[in-house]
């Protein structure tokens, strides 16, 4: 018995059921009683995972070339064929190396009954050569062969990958499939929802949703840049990206197409007098600055009393005193909403704007009637299709096989032009609402500063004003941007007479010689 040398096992299984039935006990059984038979003791056994390209297997073969690295006294690699031990050729080499360090270190491939060592015969070498080229032939078919069974997947509207946080990897009727994670699909929800209202960041978010319970699939935290990512992903609107594709997936949607939109638009925006909230709105954040010292103005929640918002300076009591300075939020907003009444575009602009958005308006119509028609026609010929096909079914031309192919086919094709539709509907309301806010704006600035959103207010305000300059409560000054000054400049914009208003300190507007006679003081900066 001590004349016996040591071996280590390695089976591998072809797929996962096989590790639990019957194929990996064969192997080991076989294994075994040949190690008996050649009185060879086994030291260890090994077990690859299902395929030649995961990590794990690589993880194996590494954890078995270190012990036969620390173990001198294992001379033997016993296994049932070729592609049990290795499908690639550089672990061919890797081995090949390990038996040409010591001429009693083998090699048995029990099935193909060959025995491979440092002075194996020719004929025997070349087996080995063969056999490892045909292990990594099967590997690559292998690759090829899922990788088409994953484009035929995505094609059909089956999502290929992971799903995304929020939904759960099924088998429903057969088919691997993606829908909705019931512990986790209203909470990421939740997460569209808060960042549509332009209130929230991702950190706020993710923070928020951590304490109602969402977790990663780790079980931890949602990291910002996963949480970034679902915001960003099409997946949650109905569309797959898979390889450079995109398409309608066959899964249940989270949010709508134009909501994904709406959500990029927020985030490109970010940048740019953003719609970004610490903890409360502030509307003339980044707008509004100190007459006395120059710094930003920022806002506070101020509690004396009752709850009350205040701009205040930045500087605070470093560069001045902030006695009287501090303004509340409400008081300042108006007097920049009073800045408004006074100015309004020249009617040769409202004019060429009213004939710009008209020729919008024709264009876009005419563009959508058309991508109509030739969806309507796309989905007339395609249900055409279908019936002809539905009826060599009833004639007994069609197999079931092929009839059930086509009918997915046309399934996703009506999917495809449904969702087409939907986004052609919702880009004309986005292109009317686009003409009916510039036409309003260039009709009456106040009325429409007035009756925005806080998000298009910002927008307004970004458009008009670089700046509003402020001394004791009162706006000083207020610059206008250097698109509007350019517009003054060529007489496109000018003011009614600034009627003195209470809380205010002077006047603004336009330059002397723009004025046609009205009042010269009313742009100051």
């Amino acid at each position: 018995m001590e004349n016996q040398k040591l071996a280590i096992i390695c089976a591998r299984v072809s797929t996962p059921d096989q590790t639990q039935g019957y194929s990996l006990d064969a192997q080991i059984k076989l294994i075994r009683e040949y190690a008996a038979n050649q009185k060879i003791k086994v030291f260890k056994e090994f077990v690859f995972p299902e395929t030649a390209s995961r990590p794990e297997e690589r993880k194996i073969f590494k954890e078995i070339m270190n012990l036969l690295s620390e173990r001198k006294d294992i001379k033997i690699i016993l296994t049932e064929k070729v592609d049990r031990l290795t499908r690639n050729g550089k672990d061919g080499e890797t081995l090949n190396d390990w038996m040409s360090e010591d001429e009693e270190r083998q090699i048995h491939f029990i099935k193909q009954n060959l025995i491979v060592h440092k002075n194996a015969s020719a004929h025997e070498k070349f087996l080995w050569d063969i056999f490892i080229a045909i292990a990594k032939q099967y590997s690559n078919n292998l690759s090829e062969e899922t990788k088409k069974g994953l484009k035929e997947k995505f094609d059909q509207g089956y999502f290929p990958g992971w799903a995304p946080l929020g939904y759960l990897n099924k088998e429903v009727d057969g088919k691997k499939t993606t829908v909705p994670d019931p512990e986790r699909w209203h909470l990421v929800k939740k997460a569209f929802k808060m960042y549509l209202t332009a209130d929230y960041s991702v950190v706020q978010i993710t923070e928020a949703l951590y304490k109602k319970g969402l977790r990663s699939k780790n079980g931890i935290k949602v990291p910002y840049s996963v949480m970034t990512n679902i915001l960003r992903n099409p997946f949650f609107s109905g569309r797959m990206r898979w390889n450079g594709q995109e398409k309608v997936g066959n899964y249940k949607a989270m949010i709508t197409p134009e909501q994904h939109r709406q959500i990029l638009t927020i985030m490109d925006a970010h940048n740019y007098h953003a719609c970004r909230r610490r903890k409360h709105r502030f509307l003339l954040r980044g707008f509004a600055f100190c007459d006395i010292c120059g710094q930003r103005y920022t806002a506070d929640q101020h509690r004396s009393g009752k709850i009350s918002n205040f701009y205040h300076c930045s500087a605070r009591v470093i560069q001045h005193s902030n006695k009287n300075q501090n303004v509340e939020t409400a008081k300042l907003e108006k007097q920049v909403e009073e800045l408004f009444k006074n100015i309004q575009f020249s009617k040769e602009f409202i004019d060429l704007t009213v004939e710009k958005v008209k020729k919008f308006y024709e264009e876009k119509k005419k563009e959508t009637e058309l991508q109509k028609r030739t969806l309507l026609n796309r989905k007339m010929s395609t249900e055409e299709k279908r019936r002809i096909a539905e009826e060599k079914l009833i004639a007994g031309t069609f197999s079931d096989e092929d009839f059930i192919r086509l009918r997915e086919r046309f399934r996703n094709e009506l999917n495809n032009i449904q969702e087409a539709t939907g986004e052609l509907e919702a880009q004309h309301d986005i292109d009317i609402d686009t003409a009916r806010e510039v036409l309003m704006l260039s009709r009456n600035i106040y009325k429409a500063y007035k009756k925005a959103p806080y998000e298009i207010k910002r927008l307004y305000l970004s458009f008009f004003w670089d700046k509003f300059l402020v001394r004791d409560k009162k706006i000083v000054k207020a610059k206008p941007t250097e698109l509007i000054e350019v517009l003054l400049r060529n007489k496109k914009i000018f003011a009614k007479k600034l009627q003195k208003q209470r809380g205010f300190k002077g006047d603004f507007l336009l330059r002397p010689n723009l004025l046609r006679g009205q009042d010269s003081n009313l742009w100051n900066y």
